[in-house]
């Protein structure tokens, strides 16, 4: 690889099913732009990953980095051991599906990795952790969907701190305590999985950031750090970019 090249990063986007009066009758994939370019901006090429089970093996022989973004939608509490379903829980199973197979088999090649709220629970979920639900049914936590606060429907603005874990490796990258972040998200990690730590706290308790100690990266995020409202969003961008590089030259 010569030193000029960029590190592949692949993307899962979201998929969603062709409905009349929307974007189109067919079924279809679907991705913010700002995922992409901060993935660009930080040195990467970012591609888009199609739901094939065949290619995966391809994508993974291929990539030198893989991120699980955000979308509108749960994970089925199944997959962490609970039977019923509450009722704000919104899925999307053929997305779920193949998310936890390519993260699974990501995982274990120890390819660069990481996940962005959804994302974030994935990881945790595949380490055998588990959710709360709806953070609202717990009195101890705050409404973590700024677009309910008046004045918060902006993503690109800071709607609450995050507190970072020292001697973790998100605080190496970041090198602040505290760091200001948006937030959209209606459930949260409750019990961190088997070989994680959490690295990121809220105000409120909430897990905000979780990492797997050892690997080359593999860390989550709750918020949205594609929005780049702070110093500490770019930096996480290139410190993932950074790992996929320095993948390729091992």
């Amino acid at each position: 690889m010569s030193k000029n090249s960029r590190p592949l990063i692949g993307i899962v986007p979201d998929y969603k099913e062709g409905c009349p009066k929307g974007y189109s009758t067919g079924n279809y994939y679907a991705l913010r732009a700002n995922y992409v370019e901060m993935i660009n901006q930080a040195g990467g090429a970012a591609i888009l990953l199609t739901y094939d089970y065949d290619l995966i093996d391809f994508y993974l022989e291929n990539l030198d980095g893989l991120m699980i973004v955000g979308g509108y939608f749960d994970i089925h509490p199944k997959r962490y051991g609970e039977e019923e379903i509450h009722p704000t829980v919104k899925l999307n199973e053929v997305r779920e599906a193949f998310e936890f197979e390519i993260g699974a088999r990501a995982l274990k090649s120890e390819l660069p990795f990481f996940g962005i709220c959804n994302g974030m629970q994935l990881i945790n979920v595949l380490h055998g952790g588990t959710t709360f639900q709806h953070l609202l049914d717990e009195e101890k936590f705050i409404d973590h969907e700024q677009s309910h606060a008046e004045g918060f429907s902006n993503y690109g603005a800071a709607y609450h701190e995050v507190e970072i874990v020292k001697n973790s490796r998100l605080f190496e990258i970041v090198g602040e305590e505290k760091v200001k972040t948006n937030s959209s998200h209606h459930q949260a990690v409750k019990k961190v999985g088997k070989g994680l730590v959490a690295s990121g706290y809220a105000a409120d308790g909430v897990i905000e950031a979780i990492e797997k100690p050892h690997h080359p990266f593999c860390l989550g995020v709750q918020w949205h750090p594609e929005f780049d409202i702070s110093n500490s969003d770019k930096k996480i961008f290139e410190a993932f970019v950074g790992a996929a590089k320095s993948k390729t030259n091992r």
